[in-house]
């Protein structure tokens, strides 16, 4: 019988940086402005089949982005198997607070997979430069770092696909 990978997975990252715009469009190919702000955390699930002919189940915590939540997000990180760690890339604030979110996430979830994703990469204005958030994704020991736009849908699918992947490699490096 065909084996079925089950993984729970965090993405994390500031307030209004395109989480649950991402989210949405992975798990409906719709994309929709103008979200409200999570609360607490929003649930989602996504069957993936690979190109391996694996399927990965992937439950999809999509985690508040404000400050006033963050104290929850030790909690939400439990059992964790990998996250999104994500970032706007017309606005530095959002990427100098990446560090803060890689933590929590390590020292609760362990060493997962974890990709660096710099968000909306369609508009102009980019105050992030993709080669330092690359090299500051290979410095923190990320798996990756992406860039996309869930309005576009320009690499959303790549990136899911890429973290069920890592996903099947640490469960079977054990």
């Amino acid at each position: 019988m065909e084996k079925i990978w089950i993984f729970k997975v965090i993405i994390a990252g500031a307030g209004g940086v395109g989480k649950t715009s991402m989210v949405t469009r992975y798990c409906t190919g719709k994309f929709q402005e103008g979200y409200k702000m999570t609360i607490g955390a929003g649930f989602h699930t996504k069957t993936e089949v690979l190109d391996t002919g694996e399927t990965v189940k992937m439950q999809l915590w999509d985690f508040a982005g404000e400050k006033r939540f963050r104290e929850l997000l030790p909690d939400y990180c439990k059992g964790a198997s990998g996250a999104f760690v994500c970032f706007d890339i017309t606005d530095y604030d959002t990427f100098r607070d990446v560090p803060e979110w890689l933590k929590i996430i390590r020292q609760k979830a362990g060493f997962i997979p974890i990709i660096l994703l710099g968000m909306k990469w369609d508009l102009p204005n980019h105050e992030v430069d993709p080669e330092i958030a690359i090299e500051y994704a290979e410095r923190a020991k990320c798996n990756q770092c992406v860039f996309c736009s869930s309005k576009e849908n320009i690499n959303i699918n790549e990136s899911f696909q890429a973290m069920a992947k890592w996903l099947i490699y640490y469960a079977q490096m054990g």
